[in-house]
């Protein structure tokens, strides 16, 4: 991308993520049904097809396609592809998918230099990350089963795995305020999450401050 169409390339990509964003928040506030809400939709559809060549485009301009797809902007601009198919009217129903198009703007992290050490430093610990996320998947399921066993028949808060999964992740996380266990081994249980959701919180950030560090140290 340093040659001058690269550059201007690049420069043409950021202009439309900005659009793309101005539509986005353009949807908030007109009525839907309108004429105007209708050329919004017609826009998001243009957008879903120059964001799919863009990404079409750099992974076969990329020296390592298969590094690329694995990065962090590789990621970005496959979710800004996937966010495009809330278009779709069956699909469009869908609130999850839309709200992938707000994840649009971390394309424009792409423009700062300070995002690419964050880049850099994602690239050298995904690995770790990728573990650790499937560790703690894990660690939650299991939580989540085990509060159902203990507190299912005695606590209504805990009447579907669902719900017990949101109360394993909020208790690893920020805690679950309303939905305290009642029973000898819910409460054990949830002391035990929440010490272990203290290693949760702490590990990626040590991941990250550590690879971060590497990236700004200059010495080989």
């Amino acid at each position: 991308m340093g040659t001058r169409v690269g550059r201007a390339s690049e420069a043409a990509s950021g202009v439309i993520v900005i659009l793309a964003l101005v539509t986005l928040v353009l949807h908030t506030v007109v009525t839907e049904g309108t004429a105007v809400d209708v050329w919004l939709g017609r826009a998001e559809i243009g957008f879903w097809g120059l964001f799919t060549v863009e990404y079409a485009m750099r992974i076969y301009s990329s020296d390592h396609p298969t590094k690329y797809l694995r990065s962090f902007y590789g990621i970005v601009d496959l979710l800004a592809v996937v966010a495009g198919l809330s278009a779709i009217e069956i699909l469009g129903a869908g609130k999850p998918l839309r709200l992938l198009r707000a994840l649009r703007v971390l394309k424009l992290a792409r423009y700062s230099s300070a995002v690419d050490r964050f880049s850099e430093a994602f690239d050298d610990i995904k690995d770790e990350l990728a573990l650790f996320s499937g560790v703690t998947a894990v660690m939650t399921f299991i939580a989540a089963y085990g509060i159902w066993e203990f507190e299912h028949e005695t606590n209504e808060a805990y009447g579907n795995l669902f719900d017990c999964v949101y109360w394993s992740v909020a208790s690893l996380t920020m805690g679950a305020e309303g939905i305290a266990p009642t029973t000898v081994a819910g409460k054990v249980l949830a002391m035990l999450l929440v010490l272990i959701g203290l290693g949760i919180v702490a590990v990626p950030s040590g991941l990250f401050a550590s690879a971060l560090s590497k990236t700004g140290d200059p010495s080989p």
